[in-house]
Order: C-alpha cells, then sequence, then structure tokens
C-alpha cells in the first residue's frame, strides 16, 4: 500500500472510540456478536475488541432495514406453507433486476433452494463430494478450511498444487479477500471446464459490489451451482436468509428437506420481505460516496464492495503475533470492513472523527 499514505493512529483511535462506546452503551448501532462487545473498559478487554472492529465481513447495520426488520410480522410466514417457495422463485428475479447486473446463461441455473445461511449449502457441497479434494485461493472465507481440517476432509489451496480431475473447487466472486474479482478467476474456471472439475461460484458479496457493470459469464458447464447469502447485505445474518441455485436439481439434504416443507419459513419470510422492501442496488446506492469518504480521511484503498478497504494492518503488534480471529485460516488481515464507521456516522461526528 505504498502509494496511500494510511493514518493508523486515526484508525485505531476510531477502533478505541467505538469499543468504549459498546461498553457504555452509546453506539448508534449496537454490536450483535459477543467476540466484538466488550464486557467492561478494562485496558486488556478494550484492546483485545478493537482488534475485532474492522475484521469482521459482515455487513452494515443500516438503521433503516433494522427498523424494517423489526417491524415485520413473522407469523404469517410461519403459518403460510408457500413461504419458501414463494422466496425460492422471487430472489432470482430481485437479483436480476440490477441494472449493473449482466448475467451470461444464468437462466441455465433452473433450481432454487433454500439454505440457512451460507453455511448450510456449503455442508451439503462438502457431503456431496466428500471424497474428491476441495480447492480454493489463499485469502478465501476461512470457515471451509477450518471445517475441512475438523473433519479430516482432503484439501488444498489452489497455490500450492495442481488442479485434477478428482478436484473440487470453491471461489467467491467479489473474492473474500479482495473485494473485486479474483485475478486467477478466469484462468481458473477455464481449467476447470477442460478438467470437468465441478465449480461452486460464491455470489455472497456480490449485491455489495461498486461494479459500474458486472459481466459475469455462468456459462461454463464446470459451474455447477450459484451460492447466494443477504448475511452480508442486509442485517439479517442470524436469521440465516441464503439460496442456492444449480443446473440440476441435486437431492442432498438441504434439498430433501425443502421438498418436504419443513424449511425455515421465518428466515425465508423475512428474506422474501427485504427483497420486496429493498432493491438489490440498495447499500451500494446509500453508502458508496460513505466508502469514499472514510477511505480518504484514513488513507485506506477502496474495493469494488462498498464496505470493504484495503490497507496495511492496523495492530502491527498483534499481526506479528500471527493473531487471526477464529482460525488459523482467516488470511484477510489487509482487509478493513467499514461497516461499523459507516453505521455509528453520528456517533463519530460528536466524536469529532468525521471530518468534511
Amino acid at each position: 500500500m505504498s502509494d496511500i499514505k494510511q493514518d493508523t493512529d486515526k484508525i485505531t483511535k476510531i477502533a478505541w472510540a467505538l469499543m468504549t462506546a459498546s461498553v457504555e452503551n452509546k453506539l448508534d448501532v449496537p454490536g450483535e456478536y459477543l467476540w466484538n462487545i466488550p464486557a467492561s473498559n478494562d485496558f486488556n478487554e478494550i484492546r483485545s475488541k478493537t482488534w475485532s472492529v474492522y475484521s469482521s465481513g459482515n455487513c452494515i447495520k443500516d438503521k433503516n432495514l433494522i427498523d424494517f426488520t423489526d417491524g415485520v410480522n413473522l407469523n404469517k410466514h410461519l403459518r403460510d406453507p408457500w413461504t419458501v417457495k414463494k422466496f425460492e422463485e422471487y430472489f432470482p428475479v430481485w437479483v436480476k433486476q440490477c441494472p449493473r447486473f449482466r448475467f451470461k446463461g444464468i437462466d441455465d441455473f433452473k433450481y432454487s433452494c433454500f439454505s440457512q445461511g451460507s453455511q448450510e449449502y456449503f455442508l451439503n457441497f462438502y457431503i456431496t463430494h466428500r471424497n474428491k479434494r476441495f480447492r480454493l485461493f489463499k485469502g478465501e472465507y476461512w470457515w471451509h478450511m477450518e471445517v475441512w481440517k475438523k473433519l479430516g476432509l482432503n484439501w488444498a489451496y489452489i497455490e500450492d498444487d495442481n488442479l485434477d480431475a478428482n478436484d473440487v473447487v470453491i471461489i467467491s466472486c467479489p473474492f473474500a479477500r479482495l473485494g473485486d474479482e479474483h485475478p486467477q478467476q478466469k484462468e481458473l474456471l477455464e481449467q476447470c471446464e477442460k478438467i470437468g472439475i465441478p465449480v461452486m461460484l460464491d455470489f455472497i458479496y456480490l449485491p455489495n459490489a461498486t461494479f459500474d457493470k458486472i459481466q459475469i459469464d455462468l456459462t461454463p458447464t464446470c459451474i455447477k451451482s450459484l451460492s447466494f447469502s443477504m448475511s452480508k447485505t442486509f442485517p439479517v445474518a442470524n436469521a440465516r436468509v441464503a439460496l442456492r441455485m444449480t443446473r440440476e436439481s441435486i437431492k442432498d439434504p438441504m434439498q430433501i428437506s425443502n421438498d418436504e416443507n419443513v424449511a425455515n419459513r421465518l428466515a425465508s419470510g423475512l428474506g422474501l420481505e427485504c427483497m420486496q422492501k429493498f432493491n438489490v442496488d440498495y447499500m451500494v446506492e446509500k453508502y458508496q460516496t460513505e466508502q469514499q469518504h472514510w477511505c480518504k480521511l484514513l488513507g485506506l484503498k477502496p474495493t469494488k464492495v462498498v464496505h470493504f478497504a484495503l490497507g496495511d494492518p492496523y495492530t502491527d503488534m498483534g499481526r506479528k503475533n500471527n493473531k487471526r480471529f477464529f482460525s488459523e485460516f482467516n488470511d484477510q488481515q489487509n482487509r478493513y470492513n467499514l461497516g461499523p464507521l459507516f453505521a455509528n456516522k453520528n456517533l463519530l461526528q460528536k466524536l469529532g472523527y468525521y471530518e468534511n
């Protein structure tokens, strides 16, 4: 990041301000996960939590969306046997409504299946391909490697070995660590198509992508499934709202549950109401100027995901001690999540950190 003068001191002070405000219950939008909610204003407690302020991949805690979801009547969806089907049918329509998205071949993915968060369709992908070797780029979502290690599944980074016919691939687009398309994505898909390697294309950050036009070629037959989640787009992560689209109907545990009509109606109903109220571009339209503002102020480089920026690790000491949040495989330390700054704009203005 040599071309950018990063203000690490200001970045750190803001993190301390947010964690101190959390203890005092003064955040505009309170935290929702125990790992970033300090239990006290003890120095070491605050310090440990400041490391987590920018490290999450979670969505922007938008107040309008939170107010909306607080008012949704979920009981009506619990009683509606068609709720999950409505969600599955409307999600592809909602995504394709974005004028910036150009999906070539998306209509070939005719089968939509509700998923309780991205982790459910990942687990079903693991089950389906349990006898193969899983492959991904370094910097991908750490949860994959952590689960594979715990389950004793065979896996390797794409950078560390050649692809072969017994491999399966997962790649996020935009890529998790970069907030942009991985520079080797096109080459990877060409190799997978040539060898016949199944690919899951993970679009978890796509709704928050700021590309002027997103050209995505889904015609390679190696791409077997597309995965979407609302967790990184809207503040509904703990409701577990996601969707998988496939070329063929897959009779895995997730699909069997949907066929039995025992899938989560509360989650799918909430997701459906969010889509009907907010367009897929909502976060980009509302926060892109905020991303530019904070990147300029803090000396960070904006990515093509609206709540992400790139910079040098702001806690050098923690990083040099190999600090990894949750997992040894969490290799996203140069990516900053600006969402907590967006969500607490009023507080940061009062404290004098929001400079014009």
